[in-house]
């Protein structure tokens, strides 16, 4: 019988935020672009917070996106891609290559992130990844910036997933975050993969022995 297996992406197989790491890329290009941002740095203890990033997110991203188009916002992620994989550490290889195992045990893998259905595209291809369906958040470009007419994102997940039939429990979820408590919740197996220790608490206490934990190796 195939197996349903969910992974989260940023966090999982990447390290660190991918959408957040073009930001930061983008505006080291031009550094006239942080003095749009600079209103928004009261917001930045709210971005440590699963119940509160969200919106601090879209703040900083709006600011350091205004005047962005399509057209642009895909040549950067294209140049962007590649830069980014290279980072030392960045990509999480037994991850990737769990991932793989699925695909080639006839497993249906989805890869559900938050970020940029465009970057995901890119990313993924970077890696070679395939046979998968990956879904991102939608977005669209106005003039306050760039804005996610659908954050794939915390209880978004599951109406997407719905989207393709999957309906819980499905067999397994991967994720590093708390705001991803409702397809860990969904899945027979929750599997935590090098979360922070605030990230970890909350998850154990909602999930208890239910989670597996794959820890970071010691360096």
């Amino acid at each position: 019988m195939t197996a349903t297996i969910v992974f989260d992406f940023d966090g999982v197989l990447l390290r660190g935020d991918s959408f957040a790491g073009y930001l930061r890329w983008r505006t080291r290009a031009r550094r006239r672009r942080v003095l749009a941002a600079l209103p928004m740095l009261p917001l930045l203890p709210l971005m440590r917070h699963p119940r509160t990033l969200p919106w601090a997110a879209r703040a900083f991203t709006r600011a350091l996106t205004v005047g962005l188009d399509r057209r642009r916002f895909e040549a950067e992620i294209d140049a962007f891609c590649a830069i980014w994989l290279a980072g030392e550490g960045r990509v999480n290889a037994p991850l990737v290559e769990r991932l793989r195992a699925h695909v080639a045990a006839g497993d249906r893998v989805f890869v559900v992130s938050g970020t940029a259905q465009y970057l995901l595209d890119g990313l993924l291809r970077e890696l070679g990844v395939t046979g998968v369906t990956a879904v991102g958040s939608t977005i669209e470009f106005g003039r306050a910036g760039l804005y996610a007419r659908r954050h794939t994102f915390g209880a978004t997940k599951i109406a997407v997933l719905a989207e393709f039939g999957v309906i819980a429990p499905w067999a397994v979820s991967y994720s590093d975050s708390y705001a991803d408590l409702p397809i860990l919740a969904a899945a027979q197996r929750a599997v935590l993969v090098e979360p922070s220790a605030a990230h970890e608490r909350l998850l154990r206490d909602a999930l208890g022995d239910r989670i597996e934990l794959i820890a970071r190796a010691p360096a």
